[in-house]
């Protein structure tokens, strides 16, 4: 195997791909706000998590931030729960029930 076969390898063997959805309108707004700055969509991306593995302030903040704000939404519709309904489902659901 020559050199260049070997970068080749290594490349191939190193490098993952990741496929996503995005919406359609925020694909085309960053595209396009990409484009303007002359920088690739996965450029960007690799930029991103290059930027988060390395520890980057900014780019943690903005996570973490991301990640309570995930986290109260999701408290936030278990509060919305009747009472009712939430000890329903226990009953319906638990692993104690009799199934006589």
């Amino acid at each position: 195997m020559n050199l260049d076969e070997n970068k080749i390898a290594k490349k191939i063997i190193n490098n993952k791909t990741i496929h996503f959805e995005l919406q359609g309108d925020i694909h085309k707004k960053l595209r396009a706000l990409l484009f303007l700055k002359e920088l690739s969509m996965q450029k960007f991306f690799r930029l991103m998590s290059e930027s988060f593995v390395n520890g980057d302030e900014y780019i943690n903040k903005l996570i973490e931030e991301k990640v309570d704000e995930i986290k109260n939404n999701k408290l936030s519709r278990l509060r919305d729960i009747d009472t009712k309904d939430l000890y329903d489902a226990i009953e319906e659901n638990s692993p104690f029930k009799n199934n006589d």
